[in-house]
């Protein structure tokens, strides 16, 4: 449970609840620690104040929606395995985003000219300075030029409707021929609510805005998203699985799924990747060796010296190229897809018919977990070995 609660501010903006509360959750942390730390004794939580430090969180409309302790975890996981599937990301938009730290993360990236952020509610953007500005913190950030990531020269705050933004700009063919060549997005971040949300539901099974996202990608354009709670082994269809259709009769040519476990939500959340063209899966299928050294080219240092990233390095994005297995169950159990039978059955007798299994969807973690790299000659498939064929 929480202790030593207490609330920092309620504000009820015109979209919606606010709470900022700050607590110690006795669960993963001890009250008498944090007694300690605030005392002069020379011991080691006196010395260390910063980890033993309450827990700041937001709520919205009820629903938790950031704490300190896990913010890092889940902005790191959410942007950088996305910017990192793109060769050369310039321009980035964050659909949603309030709190300023999937802005903050995006601005790590040296490569990075332009941040487009769009977020409806500007009052809860103000509330995030106040109460939580260690989330937009640029201060340590080498390149950065502002303390707060808002005020970073490449940073462009609007406070409006997102998915209208995308609309208006991208969602037709006839109207993306009069945007030029610098107004699209190599990356396209959305940390926006979760798609259980009754109002966010239709916007996520309404083409109009998947097709925005779509025209608004450069050749080479990247999409990620949190798509919500991850799949249980008895899920079906539900809203998220229609989004990952939509995405792929839109015209991206490979999707992914990874989940994070430790964005303090109490269960793992999943994270939908969509590539524009199929020619980024090598990016995606870095080795580790491969992924490290773009992580250190690419994220920027900082002045005190300490890591940039506090989670995500080359073992985590590892741990994301493949979707678990219950995503494998939810999509064989969508439909009876005869690929499925046939592959668990040529698995077992170590035998293999990649047509079969290789359907040309934009997202099958059948073939993804399966089939990375088989070896015709030996009929046998090498594991863990990151080729598409």
């Amino acid at each position: 449970g929480f202790e030593m609660k207490k609330q920092l501010a309620f504000v009820e903006t015109k979209y919606q609840n606010v709470h900022f509360y700050e607590a110690i959750n006795t669960r993963f942390r001890s009250v008498a620690s944090y007694e300690k730390s605030l005392s002069k004794d020379g011991s080691y939580e006196s010395l260390h104040p910063e980890l033993f430090r309450q827990d700041k969180i937001v709520f919205l409309d009820g629903d938790s929606q950031s704490s300190l302790y896990g913010e890092a975890v889940y902005h790191e996981g959410l942007v950088h395995a996305a910017m990192l599937t793109h060769p050369n990301p310039k321009r980035v938009a964050i659909i949603g985003g309030g709190e300023g730290a999937t802005l903050r993360e995006v601005l790590k990236h040296k490569t990075v000219q332009e941040v487009v952020m769009i977020d409806i509610d500007g009052e809860f953007v103000q509330l995030c300075r106040k109460y939580l500005p260690e989330w937009s913190d640029c201060s340590d950030l080498v390149g950065s030029t502002a303390p707060s990531c808002f005020d970073d020269a490449r940073s462009r705050v609007y406070f409006e409707d997102a998915f209208q933004w995308f609309i208006d700009r991208f969602a037709t063919v006839d109207n993306k021929k009069g945007v030029e060549e610098e107004d699209f997005f190599d990356v396209i971040i959305m940390d926006a609510c979760d798609p259980t949300n009754d109002f966010v539901t239709k916007l996520y099974v309404d083409s109009t805005f998947v097709w925005s996202i779509y025209n608004g990608l450069s050749e080479s354009g990247v999409f990620v998203a949190q798509i919500g709670r991850s799949s249980s082994h008895t899920g079906g269809i539900d809203e998220t699985q229609m989004f990952k259709r939509m995405f792929e009769e839109v015209g991206f040519e490979s999707m992914h799924i990874y989940d994070e476990g430790h964005s303090g939500f109490y269960e793992p959340w999943s994270h939908l990747v969509a590539l524009k063209s199929a020619a980024s899966r090598k990016l995606w299928y870095r080795n580790s060796a491969q992924t490290e050294i773009e992580i250190q080219k690419r994220i920027s240092t900082t002045y005190s010296g300490k890591p940039a990233l506090l989670y995500f390095d080359a073992s985590v994005m590892s741990s994301y190229q493949l979707p678990d297995k219950v995503h494998e169950d939810v999509y064989c159990r969508l439909q009876e897809r005869r690929e499925c039978k046939a592959a668990w059955e040529m698995i077992k007798n170590h035998t293999i018919d990649v047509e079969i299994i290789n359907t040309g969807h934009a997202f099958n973690p059948l073939y993804e977990r399966n089939i990375l790299h088989y070896e015709p000659n030996e009929g046998s498939i090498q594991s863990r070995v990151f080729v598409w064929l």
